[in-house]
């Protein structure tokens, strides 16, 4: 038996119209112009457990229904993400719920039949339908290394159907520097994404200026390194903050490996040397040079 189906509740159950009440709580919450936080709270924990009782038509119906809504209930959405194509197409192709992080995820998880619903997006990001492009080749040329490309986007990505409540416990774990350096990041501006890593590493602005700007990537990979950053958040950081580089499946294991390679010691000795030099820079007087790592 589903597990899901014990969190029915009995009286849904005995009536045998779980359809029809997911249906009809779809069409009520998308007459709404604009709903409240509560009303797509509701909606969540109403439409989530009846999706199992479903049939493929009636998700097709709430696919589409909700495939346009900006207020969209963003759980709701990503377990609708996650079924199969021929299903989630509508949100895969429209929804401004998924964001970036998750339509990687789901290409990951589910490889090139949700990848091509992906690459019909509007405005869909340039690195994105270049990741597309790159495991669609793969896929015709060469099976296993797509494969392969997607095991590593699944171990950088969290799933995207995860509940909302594991959501909110992995909140709880991360690092107050890695959550003000991601909020930086994601404004676009780099001067705000300076200060935070500037207050992060214990170093000056323009200290952080020249880390993020400089051609030598291990500095900025030794900056997340020793903030104990995880693979996926120092992606999203690198992403944000370094775009361009990163545009196909090989980049995407590049980045992978040169983090890994990355050891805690050897990161606290390129953030050390960073310091050092900061300190004399700011110091009238005393001079001082990074040795090359």
């Amino acid at each position: 038996m589903n597990p899901s189906r014990s969190s029915l509740p009995s009286s849904y159950r005995a009536a045998g119209r779980p359809e029809r009440l997911l249906r009809s709580a779809i069409s009520a919450f998308c007459s709404i112009p604009r709903p409240t936080r509560r009303e797509i709270i509701q909606l969540d924990d109403l439409a989530v457990p009846l999706l199992d009782f479903a049939s493929d038509e009636t998700l097709r119906y709430v696919s589409a229904a909700l495939s346009d809504l900006p207020y969209a209930p963003p759980r709701l959405v990503r377990r609708l993400a996650a079924l199969p194509a021929e299903i989630s197409a509508p949100i895969l192709m429209r929804s401004p719920v998924l964001t970036d992080i998750d339509l990687v995820a789901l290409i990951g998880r589910h490889g090139v039949s949700h990848a091509r619903a992906i690459a019909a997006r509007p405005n869909l990001d340039e690195r994105i339908a270049q990741l597309i492009a790159s495991i669609t080749r793969l896929e015709r040329s060469a099976p296993d290394k797509a494969e392969q490309t997607r095991d590593q986007l699944r171990a950088m990505m969290r799933p995207v159907d995860t509940l909302e409540e594991d959501e909110q416990d992995a909140e709880v774990h991360q690092e107050p520097g890695y959550e003000s350096l991601k909020a930086a990041a994601l404004t676009g501006r780099a001067h705000e994404f300076h200060r935070a890593l500037s207050v992060a590493i214990g170093i000056s602005v323009h200290g952080a200026r020249q880390i993020v700007e400089a051609n030598e990537r291990a500095y900025l990979l030794a900056c997340l390194r020793v903030l104990e950053l995880s693979e996926e958040q120092a992606f999203l950081i690198w992403k944000c903050v370094r775009p361009h580089g990163i545009y196909t499946a090989s980049a995407i294991a590049d980045f992978l490996h040169a983090y890994e390679q990355m050891d805690g010691h050897k990161a606290e000795r390129i953030v050390g040397e960073w310091r050092t030099l900061d300190r004399a820079a700011n110091s009238p007087g005393r001079k001082a040079a990074l040795r090359a790592s």
